[in-house]
């Protein structure tokens, strides 16, 4: 005996989740226990959770007849859709007279339709019941079994079931290969010629991007594609990527009609109003990842206020929380609807522009804070009362790199409209420079520095538009376009004098010089270090001044002017060691082992190298510890200490592998393979 529906006619991946409810399912588990796993669920019901569209259905019937091909459930399988999110759902009583039904049991009896209902199943061998469609713990309650050897209960909703004693199980979207196969073979049922999908991968995957992965989603774009056959995949994937309304543009009319947004509708409905405020606030987060200081922001709630709203949304599969109980990850199409039913009135419009503000404000305040702490003294204008970090480096370090995502989202708000915002976002962008070249992110680090040049020009503010150049400048010599960088940073020492600003002036005189240097150009680069050392010592800033000497004085050993460099490094390191300027000791250390290899000291060499090394290690800086290395393991080579030499190169190389540095990478591992 049986009424469940056909088996999903194309159905793909989810075999790690399948087994692991099959497991749950298994009759010869023993009552209310889960096979080889020994977790009690209660009367033997597994409950799958998900966002509307993840494919719940989908997954309930894969497995549902693959336990009958089993040979499991000789009483059979009954299935009951209780339409829970539709308008009128279905009532239990309507339920259980539609399971008696099946059972043969309609007839004229008493009126306990649930005794009847428990009473046939207890006469039967077991059978596998799926209550689909569920939003209510009340439709399941009174449709579970009661005596009966064997029976299995699955059942699927959009909500986590925690009311009642179930084994829960909660689905995300699909796998990039599962999805783009999903598309492929939606199309090849249709159509076996349609080959499409194999013939525009890259077309597919952005696609299957585009969707979220979403089964639902990924259903409907397939259907779309049959409807435009031939045109290739990729017409598609341009529409929805410029679609104003991706949610909306995910729409299939046909006999049966396949679209998202009223879906989602049901499920924002279905909200109470603070838990839909906060889900809105929390959609205007830059990225789909909110972490729980960004979500307080957002929300503008104190965190014990907050922490529950977000538990519902997560019962409520419009968040997935992780592990950490610091992160929460809203699906970018449930974040496109969201933002959308925002703009759609005014005052939640402006509700929605008020929490954006505040979370720019804030971290672009919290990454210069984060700047002192990795830079002392970079920013001076930030009081200790707004010191997140305590001066705690690694701190400050682990919150920018956990962050990274989020405050390249808030930088590319610098192209919106709103001018006051886009000056906070572009000052957010500048200031990202140092950490992102720190993390070598080279390409975030271009992309970001090119919008603040074209926002800086764009406002027209002096200032700005001098940070920018000295922001793209750095960023092209990085990346190897020297060249390119050199007239943008002699604008910016001319429009720092020109706004009279010395600190900002020398900086990007120590920036001009560091670049003439790399493209070979010493006697100018050397004119523009002495002009920094020249505005520094006016202002008496220390910490600057070790900067410029450090570049001073590589610039003239690369002048081959080997005792002026010794002099201007020794004074560079007793300025870090004054201020305590760990990170400073460390580079001009670097430099010192050089300095001692090229006068033909490599023990002293190896050991600057060393305690660069150490700092740089204990800093998290893999590129920079890693060059250290290198070095260090040359000096060691020198010295005849080949074993020695082979494991600190060897050392070098996982470093640069950590850092991304491939190349460098295999060089290190090239020299500490030869003798």
């Amino acid at each position: 005996m049986s009424n469940l529906p056909g088996a999903p006619a194309v159905f793909t991946g989810r075999d790690t989740e399948a087994e692991r409810l099959l497991n749950v399912l298994d009759p010869a588990a023993g009552p209310g226990r889960a096979a080889g796993v020994g977790v009690p669920v209660g009367v033997g019901v597994a409950a799958v959770a998900g966002l509307g569209g993840v494919g719940k259905t989908a997954l309930a019937l894969h497995v549902a007849y693959t336990a009958r091909a089993r040979g499991w459930f000789s009483g059979g399988a009954l299935f009951v859709d209780l339409r829970g999110y539709d308008e009128v759902p279905a009532t239990p009583e309507h339920a259980v007279l539609s399971l008696l039904r099946v059972l043969g049991e309609d007839g004229p009896g008493d009126e306990d339709l649930y005794g009847r209902y428990r009473a046939e199943l207890a006469r039967r061998e077991p059978m596998l019941i799926v209550l689909d469609n569920v939003s209510d713990p009340a439709q399941v309650a009174p449709l579970l079994p009661g005596e009966g050897d064997g029976h299995r209960v699955l059942v699927t909703s959009r909500d986590v079931q925690d009311s009642l004693s179930v084994r829960q199980f909660t689905i995300g979207v699909l796998e990039t290969d599962d999805a783009c196969l999903l598309v492929d073979r939606s199309l090849r049922e249709h159509d076996p010629e349609d080959r499409r999908a194999t013939e525009q991968p890259d077309a597919v995957r952005e696609l299957a991007a585009l969707c979220g992965h979403l089964p639902l989603a990924l259903l409907i774009a397939a259907a779309l594609l049959r409807r435009r056959r031939p045109r290739p995949v990729s017409t598609l994937t341009a529409e929805l990527r410029t679609a104003a309304d991706r949610v909306r543009a995910l729409h299939f009319k046909g006999v049966r009609e396949l679209a998202l947004r009223p879906v989602f509708d049901v499920m924002y409905g279905r909200l109470e109003p603070e838990v839909a405020r906060v889900l809105r606030a929390l959609g205007q987060a830059p990225a789909p990842e909110v972490w729980v200081d960004s979500a307080v922001v957002l929300a503008n709630v104190a965190l014990e206020e907050l922490l529950p709203v977000l538990d519902d949304l997560v019962a409520a599969s419009l968040l997935t929380a992780d592990p950490s109980g610091e992160l929460w990850r809203m699906h970018d199409l449930v974040q496109v609807y969201v933002r959308s039913v925002s703009d759609a009135d005014p005052e939640t419009a402006q509700e929605a522009e008020t929490a954006r503000a505040n979370l720019l404000d804030i971290t672009e305040i919290g990454v210069r804070s984060a700047n002192n702490c990795l830079w002392p003294g970079s920013h001076p204008e930030v009081p200790d009362s707004l010191d997140s970090f305590d001066g705690d480096y690694l701190r400050a370090l682990n919150w920018l790199d956990v962050q990274r995502q989020t405050l390249l989202g808030l930088a590319r708000w610098m192209d919106t409209e709103t001018p006051e915002r886009a000056r906070t976002a572009m000052a957010l962008g500048v200031n990202l420079n140092m950490y992102l070249n720190l993390r070598r992110a080279h390409h975030d680090w271009l992309e970001v520095a090119t919008a603040v040049h074209r926002t800086a020009q764009r406002l027209g503010d002096t200032a700005d538009v001098a940070a920018a150049c000295q922001s793209l400048g750095m960023c092209l010599t990085t990346v190897g376009r020297g060249e390119e960088a050199v007239p943008l940073l002699r604008r910016a020492t001319e429009l720092c004098a020109e706004t009279r600003n010395q600190r900002a002036e020398g900086g990007a005189w120590t920036n001009l010089g560091i670049v003439l240097r790399a493209l070979g150009r010493h006697a100018e680069a050397l004119r523009a270090h002495k002009g920094s050392l020249r505005l520094f010592e006016a202002l008496g800033d220390r910490r600057s001044k070790g900067v410029a000497l450090i570049n001073y004085g590589v610039t003239l050993h690369a002048l081959g002017r080997y005792d002026d460099s010794l002099a201007a490094t020794r004074k560079a390191l007793a300025i870090a060691l004054d201020l305590g300027d760990k990170a400073g000791e460390a580079s001009v250390r670097s430099f010192l082992g050089r300095l001692s290899l090229a006068a033909g000291r490599p023990d002293r060499a190896a050991d600057e190298y060393l305690r660069s090394l150490r700092l740089h290690t204990a800093f998290d800086h893999p590129h920079e510890a890693a060059t250290a290395a290198l070095c260090m393991g040359q000096a060691l080579r020198v010295l005849g200490r080949h074993a020695e030499a082979e494991d600190v190169l060897r050392a070098a190389a996982a470093g640069f592998a950590y850092a991304g540095a491939e190349k460098e990478a295999k060089q290190a591992l090239r020299l500490a393979r030869q003798r």
